[in-house]
């Protein structure tokens, strides 16, 4: 079943620290890894769709240093509503906008070789066939459900 989603794409571009100073993408995603938690947004697409136990991937969003690759992967432990009193006080970086969702992570696995999107490009669901140069659209909005097939190869498993 080619088409069945079960797994995610979570993308994070550079951001700022609390204090306003910038940091990479990577810097942010792995800040974000080590506290065990991802925010999501009343716009984040699939929001609603995510369960607990199902799979995700952390994708670096953007051209700088390091960008555009898988660089983690993580099992969705639960699904809170975003807490000023819990969440707010732990969150490393600057927020936009207040999230209304966190999902919380287990078995967090850091890759040792990140996954190259551009190396996988025909061979991915996600990613329109009629005009492959264009797979940067497929990686807008913050989160994307994946197959299994796209699991299977952006988590290395080619």
């Amino acid at each position: 079943m080619k088409n069945v989603r079960n797994h995610y794409l979570l993308m994070k571009r550079d951001g700022f620290t609390a204090s306003g100073e910038l940091v990479s993408a990577s810097e942010s995603a792995l800040a974000l890894l080590d506290i065990g938690f991802w925010p999501l947004f009343k716009q984040t697409p699939c929001r609603r769709m995510v369960k607990p136990g199902q799979k995700a991937l952390i994708y670096l969003a953007g051209r700088g240093k390091g960008c555009q690759r898988v660089i983690a992967s993580v099992t969705i432990d639960s699904i809170a509503e975003w807490s000023k009193r819990i969440h707010a006080k732990q969150y490393p970086l600057m927020l936009d906008d207040e999230p209304n969702l966190v999902l919380n992570f287990s078995d967090i696995q850091i890759f040792k070789t990140p996954v190259r999107i551009k190396n996988h490009l025909n061979n991915l669901d996600l990613v329109p066939k009629q005009n492959p140069a264009k797979w940067g659209m497929a990686m807008v909005g913050g989160m994307k459900s994946l197959s299994d097939n796209d699991y299977r190869i952006l988590s290395g498993g080619s």
